[in-house]
């Protein structure tokens, strides 16, 4: 025999054994992890078959993977923009600034949350020049009227003390350069005239609950009866985030949202202890072929538990957790669960869909997420999404 063909033969073997052992764990990982239960025998013909590709045919999420997404901490901001980190919103007739954002070149620049703009760059404010004039723009000149203190003659008229603190309209002038800004993957505001906060999530992370509520609270103390979340492209993330959130607009104890599972370890089941905090708020959830896993069940679960009114598209329809597993140099995951709402109603591969839809061309649809994903200033001036869910919720 040629001895140059006894390496090549180990080598094969060798291959095969691996092969053999990898087929022998997935499995195993089937018997003791998937969602759903499958006979050991098929798991088997599938693999002889097709290889691992095959197993797509049982659990359309098992593959073999790089790496495992995680979503412990907070994401970066969002995709890499030009904006002065301002949003604006159209109000009886006027135009006001709803958000200037922690650390963006409009907050730098002196402007505030409320202000009403009169001009930009030295034109009467309207939505037509608003967008011509910012957007494109390396820079832009503001002139706003805001509430200002001072004070007045004394209460007590003639003679009397320093005088009280009155309220008055003051103008105000200015620059902004735009720098490299995203807005948050959470934020939210508050827009006076129809008493409605609106809260965005981009995904649910560790910590987020926790800074939904928080700002929440800041908004109704602010005068918010309505909540509108924002929920599109939401990519999911973690349940017991989202969870707590639905515990504060839970109307009463009960569950508000569940992990579904075959196996004890991965079943969940979160409760409500008692009437919510937020139980009163009037709410709406945006959603959309982008809004899948974590946040279409929110919607859904805001559904049952709040009557929340959902607005938009039909969801992805993917709410099936994964699971990775260590399988030699190899990562390999399956799905474990499946998240429900507190009606049970299963979303997978249906999604979520709205009673008051919003159809939009597919160049409309594009060019609305390129808005968002850029940070656009004027993006809610005409984002039919939110303008519905305004006109939904003064009902």
């Amino acid at each position: 025999m040629n001895k140059a063909f006894l390496p090549v033969c180990a080598l094969l073997a060798a291959v095969s054994c691996a092969d053999k052992k990898f087929n022998a764990d997935i499995i195993k990982l089937f018997e003791r992890h998937s969602y759903q239960e499958h006979a050991p025998q098929k798991i088997k013909e599938l693999l002889d078959a097709r290889g691992a590709a095959g197993l797509h045919l049982l659990d359309k999420y098992a593959e073999v993977i790089k790496a495992r997404k995680q979503f412990k901490r907070a994401p970066p901001a969002g995709p890499a923009a030009v904006s002065s980190g301002l949003l604006i919103g159209g109000r009886g007739g006027g135009f006001h600034l709803l958000r200037a954002f922690q650390k963006s070149p409009a907050l730098a620049a002196g402007l505030k949350d409320g202000d009403r703009i009169l001009e930009v760059n030295g034109i009467k404010a309207s939505s037509e020049t608003l967008s011509r004039e910012i957007q494109g723009r390396g820079e832009f000149r503001l002139k706003v009227e805001r509430a200002v203190r001072g004070r007045g003659p004394g209460a007590g008229g003639q003679g009397s003390g320093a005088g009280a603190l009155k309220k008055s309209l003051g103008t105000f002038e200015a620059g902004v350069k735009k720098t490299d800004f995203a807005f948050p993957v959470v934020f939210g505001f508050y827009e006076p005239g129809t008493k409605t906060a609106f809260v965005r999530i981009s995904v649910f992370f560790e910590g987020s609950s926790g800074m939904v509520l928080s700002g929440l609270d800041t908004l109704v103390r602010s005068g918010a009866k309505k909540v509108i979340f924002d929920l599109r492209n939401n990519r999911g993330g973690m349940p017991d985030e989202a969870a707590a959130i639905l515990d504060c607009f839970a109307a009463k104890a009960g569950p508000v949202l569940e992990l579904k599972s075959r196996h004890k370890g991965y079943s969940r089941r979160f409760d409500a202890p008692g009437k919510g905090k937020f139980a009163g708020l009037k709410a709406a959830a945006l959603v959309g072929g982008g809004t899948s896993m974590t946040a279409e069940a929110f919607a859904a679960a805001l559904k049952d538990v709040a009557g929340a009114a959902i607005v938009g598209g039909t969801t992805r329809g993917n709410v099936s957790l994964q699971r990775a597993f260590k399988l030699g140099r190899k990562n390999f995951q399956l799905t474990v669960a499946r998240l429900f709402p507190p009606s049970g109603r299963d979303l997978e591969g249906t999604g979520l869909t709205p009673e008051h839809s919003v159809e939009l061309s597919k160049e409309r649809a594009a060019s609305l997420k390129k808005a968002w994903d850029s940070s656009s200033e004027t993006v809610l001036l005409d984002d039919p999404f939110y303008l519905k869910a305004i006109k939904v919720l003064s009902k």
